[in-house]
């Protein structure tokens, strides 16, 4: 594993040893407003401990969450046993995404495509071109560039637009407000407006 990526590891790991700020316990609301549209097989990339997974699996989707960090998919899977549900949820990289073998009828990634720039993204970008079937479809939810306190200055339309332009269709491309962890705004009264960052949701079409 590279030094950057190690160093990346073990930020999030660390996040962990509390309760992060994106871990609300649900899906953020326009993956239940799309929520139809998201058909089987499902990858949750960057699932954490699973929230947006186990529910399209408790709508009878057939679901993989993935995760880097060992306790989140720890977590994602002592939840599903609790719940009774079928998901499944396994410890790897999504910069790994193009030796996998598996492929998806849709993607969904809820704050994973923010945090990456550069060759990382593009690395990201083919991935997920890979293990999405064609006709498949991604439902990305990230930081928005307009956000004052987006982590690591969000992203714009332009990025996403120029991200997914070969072999991509962008079907539809919004702004919209996100949730985050009430523990972490009590904490953190003023980081955020009071009715949520702003945020970008788009679903991308993979062209056949």
């Amino acid at each position: 594993m590279q030094t950057d990526t190690s160093s990346e590891l073990e930020r999030f790991a660390a996040e962990y040893e509390g309760s992060p700020p994106w871990e609300i316990g649900r899906p953020q609301p326009p993956f239940v407003v799309v929520a139809d549209q998201v058909i089987s097989p499902v990858l949750d990339a960057g699932c954490g401990t699973g929230a947006t997974a186990l529910f399209f699996a408790g709508l009878g989707r057939e679901v993989t969450g993935i995760d880097f960090v060992e306790e989140a998919i720890r977590r994602a899977r002592d939840k599903a046993a609790r719940a009774g549900i079928d998901a499944e949820f396994l410890v790897l990289d999504a910069m790994t995404l193009e030796s996998w073998d598996r492929r998806f009828a849709s993607v969904i990634d809820s704050g994973l495509f923010h945090i990456y720039s550069g060759e990382k993204r593009a690395r990201y970008v083919l991935g997920l071109a890979h293990v999405l079937r064609p006709g498949g479809r991604l439902f990305l939810f990230g930081f928005s560039n307009e956000e004052p306190a987006a982590p690591r200055g969000g992203v714009s339309e332009e990025e996403i637009r120029s991200s997914f332009a070969e072999g991509w269709e962008i079907e539809s491309m919004q702004s919209v407000r996100g949730e985050l962890n009430p523990a972490f705004t009590a904490a953190f009264p003023d980081e955020f407006p009071k009715e949520g960052p702003l945020m970008r949701f788009a679903v991308i079409r993979r062209k056949a």
